[in-house]
């Protein structure tokens, strides 16, 4: 939550930026030996390979996310979203000229309720947001061509499904100017799949979940590892937002910038 010093997002601005609550390090798939074949033209489509195939990585979560307090230590809002839009970015000129890399995506997310706001939260919930998340892997020298991309335990939030969405307000280190700031998500666990108002239901690792599957994925799972996505499987919402509010909060933990790099901006 970050709150000294206390920065606010400027009355009126309809529209801020939430970025991706993981950092990706991984991703399946190896590079071929040899010298490499000459530059190509960025993939001209971006989507899942004709047999649906979604290739799973690793990341390095920004905040803890897994329990109850984690979320009430670092949230300032559990939010429900739903993806109303998304766009793709470019590879990187490497990846372009290897012919294989990572294309990014850009959701837009509705805000449609405030399940649960912090006492000492610097910023009202934004109703709409835009959040950078996982998007495609592609390699053009193993005839794999461009498939789906999703962290491991985490939702990649796809177009028309909903969400329940911890979020939390990072200040601008580089300016004094208290409307100037973002909004994060937390770890990969900061996410909870929400379709037709059951937690649990919906997309997960890039794939349609029933409630059923979500269960039947828990099966030898030692119940006291098991976080609030996992506790609240099925159950109402209110007893997502009860765990968050008794929750004790903990010291949080350095994350996030803590010195200004122009570089950044």
């Amino acid at each position: 939550m970050r709150r000294t010093p206390v920065y606010a997002l400027a009355v009126g601005v309809p529209l801020v930026i939430v970025t991706a609550a993981v950092t990706l390090v991984a991703a399946s798939g190896e590079r071929p030996a040899g010298p490499r074949p000459p530059a190509a033209a960025p993939p001209a489509a971006a989507g899942p390979a004709p047999d649906g195939e979604v290739v799973l990585g690793d990341g390095r979560d920004r905040t803890a996310s897994v329990t109850a307090s984690d979320w009430a230590t670092y949230a300032d809002h559990v939010v429900v979203v739903t993806v109303v839009g998304e766009s793709k970015r470019s590879p990187s000129r490497t990846e372009v000229e290897r012919r294989e890399g990572m294309i990014g995506r850009t959701v837009s997310l509705r805000v449609d309720k405030v399940l649960w706001s912090a006492p000492d939260t610097p910023q009202p919930a934004p109703a709409t947001l835009l959040e950078s998340v996982p998007g495609w892997v592609f390699n053009d020298n193993d005839g794999r061509g461009t498939r789906k991309f999703a962290i491991k335990n985490s939702s990649r939030v796809e177009v028309g499904h909903t969400y329940v969405k911890a979020l939390e307000w990072e200040d601008d280190v580089c300016s004094d100017d208290p409307a100037k700031g973002r909004w994060e998500g937390l770890g990969s666990g900061g996410v909870i799949p929400f379709d037709g108002g059951v937690l649990g239901v919906g997309e997960f690792e890039g794939r349609p979940r029933t409630l059923a599957e979500a269960r039947a994925s828990l099966r030898g799972v030692d119940p006291v590892l098991r976080g609030v996505r996992e506790q609240t499987l099925g159950a109402p919402v209110s007893t997502l937002v009860e765990q968050v509010r008794v929750a004790a909060p903990r010291a949080e933990l350095e994350h996030g910038p803590g010195e200004c790099n122009p570089n950044d901006k």
